[in-house]
């Protein structure tokens, strides 16, 4: 496989970071709403999770830009078109769901009245203290990661039928290694 069929190596970097940032947000998140008050660490895990989320605010950011700078490779032409349209529809959704997570935890914390920190940064507040918006976007903030992690589910099993049922030509994983 050429270079040229590849994505530049910044981008799979930002792939595979980006990738294993939004799973690992989304675990840690689990983990530390379930946590009692009285867990000593739980509110340090609050810090670290808006931390990074707005950090993967700031990744979708540079993704973008990395993405319109940089030449993607086309999907081969033997690809069925329904293929390549349900991929296509795969990785928009995708692309608005990681903006639509980070974002809607920065707005839920914003209308609550609570900091949204950048490690030792405090992030201007997006709007005004608003409790009854601040349950919206915290239902917002709980359901849709699930909604991701399914999409997710259906990038990776897409891949791994390229990958080993597919013909060798249509092994689009190898783009992204």
């Amino acid at each position: 496989m050429s270079s040229s069929e590849k994505y530049t190596v910044p981008m799979r970097l930002m792939h595979w970071v980006a990738s294993l940032m939004i799973l690992t947000l989304i675990g840690v998140g689990w983990y530390m709403t379930g946590l009692d008050r009285s867990v000593s660490y739980k509110f340090d895990l609050y810090h670290w999770h808006k931390s990074f989320g707005v950090l993967v605010l700031f990744l979708f950011v540079a993704r973008l830009v990395m993405r319109h700078l940089s030449k993607v490779p086309e999907l081969p032409a033997t690809m069925p078109s329904h293929e390549k349209k349900l991929g296509s529809l795969i990785h928009v959704l995708l692309y608005l769901l990681m903006l639509a997570v980070p974002l809607s935890g920065y707005l839920m914390s914003s209308a609550g009245g609570r900091d949204v920190p950048l490690f030792n940064l405090v992030m201007p507040s997006l709007m005004d203290k608003n409790e009854e918006l601040a349950g919206v976007f915290h239902e917002i903030h709980v359901l849709i990661p699930y909604i991701m992690l399914g999409i997710i589910a259906l990038h990776i099993l897409g891949a791994l039928k390229h990958r080993f049922f597919d013909k060798p030509e249509h092994d689009v994983l190898k783009r992204m290694m």
